[in-house]
């Protein structure tokens, strides 16, 4: 089934090609009217005092070099020429700017994982230890914790467990028939 999938690879991108520009393009165009909106709101005399303005850092998932650039564009056609000017990984980038991408990530990641980047608990270390000692799957440990596998690892290491060879590959593999 791998070598069929592997060889239908091209077939299957030229299909999905079209769509993603299509959905990058839509995309694109929603990003570029929220920053002409956000260009007009930068520029009102509300938001502007009399001794200027400067970035300090980036907000809302910009970067300080990308609110500054869409001040100075004061939105309207020099926007849209200095987008349409990028390259098409800057694009991207700014793209995932104004999706907030790291933050989107990371509530698709605490969705699947609800205790991710919570700070572990001695009532959890004293649990972790006593499941791991009793043969538990990672996948049962993961569910259980509400963290992913590599989050259950590394505290068991710094737990003091040594996982060896078991730290790099899942715990009870599948037996090649």
């Amino acid at each position: 089934m791998k070598k069929k999938i592997s060889e239908e690879s091209t077939r299957l991108e030229a299909i999905l090609a079209p769509h993603r520009s299509i959905a990058l393009d839509a995309l694109t165009d929603i990003m570029i009217e929220a920053l002409d909106e956000l260009a007009g709101y930068l520029n009102t005399d509300e938001f502007i005092d009399s001794d200027g303005w400067e970035f300090d850092r980036g907000v809302c998932g910009f970067r300080q070099e990308q609110l500054e650039k869409v001040f100075l564009s004061g939105g309207g056609e020099r926007l849209l020429h200095w987008v349409a000017g990028m390259k098409e990984q800057e694009r991207l980038l700014l793209l995932m700017a104004f999706l907030n991408w790291d933050r989107l990530r990371m509530n698709d990641f605490r969705a699947r994982y609800p205790n991710s980047f919570l700070k572990w608990t001695s009532a959890d270390d004293e649990s972790l230890l006593e499941m791991y000692s009793s043969g538990n799957s990672w996948r049962t440990l993961s569910d259980h914790f509400g963290r992913n596998v590599n989050a259950i690892k590394l505290r068991l290491q710094h737990l003091g467990i040594d996982l060896g060879a078991e730290a790099g590959r899942p715990r009870f593999a599948r037996r090649a028939d």
